[in-house]
C-alpha cells in the first residue's frame, strides 16, 4: 500500500518529480531540524538566564542582517546558474560559480577587521540596552561571532549551487546538521555548568562552518564541473549576477530590516528580558512558515527551469496546488492557537509567560507571510523581482517608525501589528504581479 502511494506520489516529468522527491526529502530532513530547534531553546536556557537568552536573540538577529550582505551573489548564482543548467551550458555554469566565489571572498574578508574596528568604538552596551553588570565582554562576543559568521559566509554559498541543482533537500541537510552539532555542544557545555554567553554564542557561529568546511570537498568531487577555479574568474559574468543580485539583495535587506529589527527594537523598546516570549511565539507559529517553505521553496528554481524553457502551465498548476495547502494551513494555524498555552507550557515551563494576544497576532502574521512567500518564490524563479525589490523598501522605511509608534501604545503587539500591516502590501502585489505575468498581461514595472 505504501509502494503504491510512493509510485503514485512520483508520476510526472522529470521536473516534477525532482521536486517531489525534494519536497519529500525535506519534509524528514527539517522536520529532525524543527525538533533540534525546539529542544535548542530549553537547552539553551538551561546555559543562560532568560535575560542573557534575549541578548543572544537580539545579536542574533544583527548575525542574520549579517548574514544577507553578499549583495545578492547568491540568489543572483542560484537564477543564472539555474538558466545554465537548464540550457546545459556547464562551461558557463562554472565562470558563473568561479566568479560569485570570489567577488565573495574579496567582499567578505575586509569586512572583518573593519567591523572589529566599529565595535570597538561604539557602546555596544548602549546600542543592545545591556546592563554591563550582567553581562560581560559584550564586545568579545560580538566580534567573535561576527568573524565566524563571515567566514560561513564564503563556503555556504555551497546552497545556492544546490538550489540552482533544483536540490533544496540538500541545503536542509546541511542547515539540519549544523543545528544537531549545536545541540549536541549547547548540551554539553549545559551538564559541564559554568556556560557564559560567549560559549553559546561561539558554539552558535561555528556549527554550521564545520558542516560547510566538511561538504566543501564532497560537493565538488561530485560536481566538478562546477568546481570554482580562479582560472574561469570571468569579468564578463559580473553585471549579469550583480545586475540581477543587487535586486536580491536589496529586496533581502529591506526583507530583514523588516525581520530580523524586531528583536533589536523590543530590546530597546522594553528589556531584553521582552525578547524571550517574543521569539518562543516566533518559533511556535514559525513551524507552520517552515512547513510551508519546505514545500514551495523547490519551486524558485524548479520555475527557473520551466520559464526559461517556456512551460509556463507546468508553473500555473504548481500554484493552484500551493494554494490549497495555504488553505489547510491556515486550519492548522487555529489548531495552534488553541492549544498554544498547553505547549508552551510543556516546552518551557511555566516560568515564562506568553499572553493568548501575542499568539494569536503571531498567527496572523504567518498567514501573511506563507501567502506572500507563495507568489514571491514563483517571480523570483522567473526572475522578474524588481517590483518586489521596490515595495520591500517600501515596507522597510515604513516599518520601523509604525513598530515605534505602535510598540509605545500597544507594547509587543503592536510590534506585530506593525509585521502584519507592512507584509500585507507585498503579499496582496506579490499575488497581483502573478496573475498579470501568467495571464501574459504583464508590462512596465510588473514584468521587470
Amino acid at each position: 500500500m505504501l509502494k503504491n502511494f510512493f509510485d503514485k506520489y512520483m508520476q510526472g516529468n522529470k521536473r516534477t518529480v525532482l521536486l517531489k522527491k525534494n519536497i519529500l526529502g525535506s519534509f524528514f530532513i527539517k522536520g529532525w531540524t524543527c525538533l533540534v530547534q525546539l529542544i535548542l531553546v530549553p537547552v539553551t536556557l538551561d546555559c543562560l538566564n532568560q535575560y542573557e537568552y534575549g541578548i543572544w536573540l537580539t545579536i542574533s538577529s544583527l548575525l542574520i542582517w549579517i548574514d544577507s550582505f553578499d549583495i545578492g551573489l547568491g540568489n543572483g548564482l542560484r537564477n543564472l546558474l539555474a538558466e545554465s543548467i537548464a540550457k546545459n551550458d556547464l562551461k558557463k555554469g562554472q565562470q558563473q560559480v568561479s566568479t560569485a566565489f570570489f567577488m565573495l571572498v574579496c567582499i567578505i574578508l575586509p569586512t572583518i577587521p573593519i567591523f572589529t574596528s566599529i565595535v570597538h568604538k561604539i557602546n555596544c552596551y548602549k546600542l543592545f540596552n545591556v546592563d554591563p553588570q550582567l553581562t560581560h565582554n559584550l564586545e568579545y562576543i560580538l566580534i567573535a561571532s561576527y568573524t565566524i559568521v563571515a567566514i560561513t559566509f564564503i563556503f555556504k554559498f555551497i546552497g545556492n549551487i544546490y538550489m540552482a541543482l533544483q536540490l533544496p533537500a540538500i541545503t536542509n541537510l546541511l542547515i539540519g546538521i549544523g543545528h544537531t552539532i549545536s545541540l549536541f555542544l549547547i548540551y554539553t557545555i549545559s551538564r559541564l555548568g559554568n556556560a557564559t554567553l560567549f560559549h553559546v554564542a561561539v558554539i552558535y557561529t561555528i556549527s554550521p562552518l564545520i558542516v560547510y568546511l566538511f561538504s566543501y570537498p564532497i560537493t565538488f568531487t561530485k560536481y566538478k564541473y562546477l568546481t570554482p577555479s580562479i582560472r574561469l574568474f570571468d569579468y564578463k559574468e559580473l553585471k549579469p549576477l550583480f545586475g540581477l543580485g543587487i535586486k536580491f539583495f536589496l529586496a533581502q535587506i529591506s526583507g530583514m530590516v523588516i525581520f530580523a529589527s524586531s528583536n533589536i527594537l523590543i530590546s530597546r523598546l522594553f528589556s531584553p528580558k521582552e525578547v524571550t516570549p517574543y521569539q518562543i511565539a516566533y518559533r511556535y507559529f514559525g513551524m507552520v512558515n517552515i512547513i510551508f517553505t519546505l514545500i514551495s521553496a523547490p519551486l524558485w528554481s524548479a520555475t527557473t527551469n520551466a520559464y526559461t524553457q517556456g512551460d509556463t502551465a507546468w508553473i500555473s498548476n504548481a500554484v493552484k496546488k500551493m494554494r490549497k495547502i495555504i488553505f489547510l494551513l491556515s486550519f492548522l494555524l487555529i489548531i495552534m492557537i488553541i492549544t498554544s498555552q498547553f505547549v508552551y507550557s510543556f516546552w518551557v515551563g511555566d516560568t515564562i509567560e506568553i499572553p493568548l494576544e501575542l499568539s494569536i497576532s503571531m498567527a496572523c502574521y504567518m498567514f501573511v507571510i506563507i501567502y506572500g512567500t507563495c507568489y514571491s518564490n514563483i517571480i523570483c524563479g522567473m526572475g522578474k523581482i524588481q517590483l518586489i525589490t521596490i515595495i520591500t523598501i517600501i515596507e522597510a522605511l515604513c516599518y520601523i517608525p509604525m513598530a515605534l509608534f505602535l510598540g509605545k501604545y500597544l507594547g509587543v503587539y503592536g510590534i506585530v501589528a506593525a509585521l502584519i500591516f507592512v507584509n500585507s502590501i507585498s503579499a496582496i502585489t506579490n499575488h497581483l504581479q502573478y496573475r498579470y505575468i501568467i495571464s501574459e498581461r504583464a508590462y512596465g514595472l510588473w514584468n521587470k
